[in-house]
C-alpha cells in the first residue's frame, strides 16, 4: 500500500523570499561599488617606485591600497596600461545596476565580453602620447597594447602616421560600442541618455546665451550711464561758464564808475618845485 508524503511548507513565503532576494542584490551592488572605488584608488595612486613582486625596493609604499594594491597594480599596468581603467567602470556600473534593480538580469550575458573591451581599451591607449610622468619604456596601452597596435598598423597598406591615427579612431569607436554593451545598456536606455544629454546641452547653451545677453545689456546700460554722466558734467561746466560771464558783465559798470571817480583826484595832485617855478616865471612874463 502506497503512502503519499505531504510536501514541506517553504521556510519563507513568496513576498519574503522576493524581499530577501532584492536586499541581497542591493548588498552585492554596494559591494561591487566599493570594490570599484578601491580599484580606482589602486590605479590612480600607482607609481612604478612602489615595492612589488616585480621591483624590490626599500622605498615607502605610496599606493593607497598598500602593498597588496601595489603588487596587483604593477602587473596590470605593465600588461594593459591605461586600459585597466575600465575595471572600476565595470564594477561600479554593475554595482549601481544591482542597487537600483535596473537590468541586473543582463549581467552574466554582458560581462562575459569584458576581455574584448579590455583589449580594445588597451589598443586605444597605445595610440595616445604618454607624458613625462609615465615613467615606463612601454606606451600607455602596456605591452599588450603596443603589440596589438603594431600588428594592426602592419596589416594596413598606409603610412605609419595615417595607420596610427586610423587604428586609434577605430579603437575609440570600439571602446564606446563594446563598453556600452558590456555595461548593460539597451537601445531604450541609450535613447534616453541621448535625450538627456541633448537637453543638458540645450539648457547649458540657453544659460550661456542668457548670461551673454545680460552682460551685453549691462555693458550697454553702463555705456549709457557713462554718456549721461559726461553730458551732465559738460552741461554743468557750460552753466558755470555762463554764470561767470554774467557776473563779469554785471561787475563792469561799477568798475567804470570807480575809475571815473578816481581821475579828478589824480588831476589835483600837488605840483613839484620845478613845475611851480616854471608856472611863476610864466606869470611874471605875462605881467610885463
Amino acid at each position: 500500500m502506497a503512502y503519499q508524503a505531504r510536501g514541506r511548507d517553504p521556510l519563507f513565503d513568496t513576498d519574503m523570499a522576493n524581499a530577501l532576494e532584492r536586499r541581497g542584490k542591493e548588498l552585492l551592488g554596494l559591494a561591487l561599488v566599493v570594490v570599484g572605488l578601491m580599484a580606482a584608488a589602486m590605479l590612480g595612486s600607482y607609481t612604478p617606485d612602489d615595492p612589488s613582486w616585480m621591483s624590490a625596493t626599500d622605498a615607502a609604499i605610496q599606493n593607497w591600497m598598500g602593498r597588496i594594491g601595489a603588487s596587483v597594480a604593477a602587473p596590470l599596468v605593465m600588461i594593459f596600461g591605461a586600459g585597466n581603467w575600465i575595471l572600476p567602470l565595470v564594477l561600479a556600473g554593475w554595482g549601481l545596476r544591482f542597487v537600483t534593480h535596473r537590468g541586473e538580469e543582463r549581467a552574466l550575458g554582458r560581462v562575459i565580453f569584458l576581455p574584448i573591451w579590455w583589449a580594445v581599451a588597451s589598443i586605444y591607449a597605445a595610440g595616445m602620447t604618454a607624458g613625462p610622468e609615465w615613467g615606463h619604456s612601454f606606451g600607455l596601452g602596456g605591452l599588450f597594447g603596443d603589440v596589438a597596435m603594431g600588428s594592426a598598423m602592419g596589416m594596413l597598406p598606409f603610412g605609419a602616421g595615417f595607420s596610427l591615427t586610423l587604428v586609434t579612431v577605430l579603437a575609440f569607436a570600439g571602446v564606446l560600442v563594446v563598453g556600452a554593451f558590456v555595461l548593460g545598456f539597451t537601445r531604450a536606455e541609450l535613447s534616453q541618455a541621448g535625450r538627456f544629454v541633448m537637453l543638458a546641452l540645450v539648457m547649458a547653451y540657453a544659460a550661456v546665451v542668457r548670461l551673454l545677453g545680460q552682460g551685453a545689456s549691462g555693458a550697454a546700460q553702463g555705456a549709457s550711464a557713462m554718456r549721461a554722466a559726461h553730458a551732465d558734467r559738460r552741461a554743468r561746466r557750460i552753466a558755470e561758464a555762463e554764470d561767470d560771464r554774467a557776473w563779469a558783465e554785471a561787475q563792469e559798470p561799477s568798475l567804470g564808475r570807480t575809475a571815473a571817480a578816481a581821475r579828478p583826484g589824480a588831476a589835483r595832485a600837488p605840483l613839484g618845485p620845478d613845475r611851480a617855478g616854471a608856472r611863476g616865471r610864466g606869470g611874471r612874463g605875462r605881467l610885463r
